[in-house]
Order: C-alpha cells, then structure tokens, then sequence
C-alpha cells in the first residue's frame, strides 16, 4: 500500500473505521481524533456482519461503535464507507441518517439491483463498489454492474481478500481484471470504464489529501 501511495498519491486516500468484525468501542478515540485532526478523508470500513454465528452474536457492539462512526461522519460531513454481510435490513433503518452523508459507499455491495436503486430513491449518495466476486459469477452482483446508472459504480480488489480459486492472495494489480469484466459486463471497451470509475472516486474524495 506504501509502495502504491508513492506511485498514485492523487489515488490514494486515508479512511478508518471500527469493522464490526472487530467492534471495540475503545478504539473510537483514536478515530475522532483522526478526524477532529483532518487527517482522514473517509470514514470505513463500518456496518454490520452477521455471516457467522459468533459475529451475529455480537449485534449489540456492532450497532455501537455503527452508531458512534456514523455521527461521526455526519459531525465531520464525511463519506461512509460501509461492510455489510447478511445484515441490509439493518443499513435501511438508517436511511434517514445515511441522507445527511456527502457520500456512502458499499463496498463488495451484497444487495441486489433493487435494494441499491431503493437506497438511491431514499435520497442516500450513494456508490456501489464491486469486485472480484463479478469473476466468481455472483448473479446480484453482475445484474448491479450491468444495470446502475454508471456514476454510481466503483471497482476494488479487497486485497488481499477475495481471493479466486487457488489464490492465496488478491494483488492490487488485480483491479485490471475487475476492469475487464466490468467492461464485458457493460459491453463497452475497458476504455470507457475507466474514466468514469475514476470521476466517481474523485467525486467522492475531491480535494482531500492524504495526511500520514
């Protein structure tokens, strides 16, 4: 990520955000000072996780520190990056605070199209990021890409997650191929997928700088 920073500095922005796989409230001060400071342009990943049991079990920390990071954005006005698994129905209760965000991106969005464009309709910012899964054939994922209106996609890798079979780690360099198949799935040149992924990051992130 280093190495990445020094090579695309006007591509590369500083988020943080308590996971709710790893919901400790305690970490909430380094975060608003992080913001009270400038020093962040995002605040993520957040949300909810209910893929397994024990992460399931923890609901009631997770809709915590949710709630302390997202007055946090709406306190600093800025863009809410979310990770939700199993839990949707939790993010549309929130739709009303979500509205006040500059930005909210769901990254490895899990919904289908119809949830999406309900969270537009909502009046929520919203953007939809995809990645590797498009390669593993997941159908609500591929029907967003090929569906939603163009400005309100991104692409990502989730390194060094989202893994393909026999991978043993996702490589940043692995966003050409989630170019790629945004661009079948689009049936445009990559070409013409790269500039406007590109605008809704800038969109999203304009003028902020990264600090550290």
């Amino acid at each position: 990520m280093e190495s990445l920073a020094r090579q695309f500095p006007q591509n590369v922005v500083a988020s943080f955000g308590i996971h709710p796989q790893n919901p400790d409230v305690r970490l909430f001060s380094v975060l608003e000072k992080l913001a009270e400071q400038r020093r962040l342009v995002a605040v993520g990943e957040v949300g909810f996780d209910f893929f397994t049991p024990e992460l399931a079990a923890n609901w009631h920390q997770q809709r915590e520190v949710w709630q302390l990071q997202l007055e946090l954005a709406q306190k600093h006005q800025l863009p809410l990056v979310i990770h939700c698994r199993k839990a949707m129905d939790k993010i549309f209760l929130y739709c009303k605070d979500l509205k006040k965000l500059p930005a909210v991106v769901f990254h490895a969005f899990p919904g289908s199209c119809q949830e999406a464009e309900n969270l537009l309709k909502r009046g929520i910012e919203g953007y939809f990021s995809f990645g590797k899964e498009l390669l593993r054939g997941r159908r609500n994922s591929i029907r967003c890409v090929q569906e939603l209106p163009l400005d309100r996609l991104l692409a990502e890798t989730d390194a060094p997650y989202q893994t393909l079979r026999n991978q043993e780690a996702t490589s940043p360099q692995d966003i050409r191929l989630v170019y790629q198949e945004f661009a079948v799935l689009r049936g445009v040149h990559e070409n013409e997928i790269k500039n406007p992924l590109e605008h809704n990051f800038q969109r999203i992130f304009t003028g902020k700088k990264n600090n550290f």
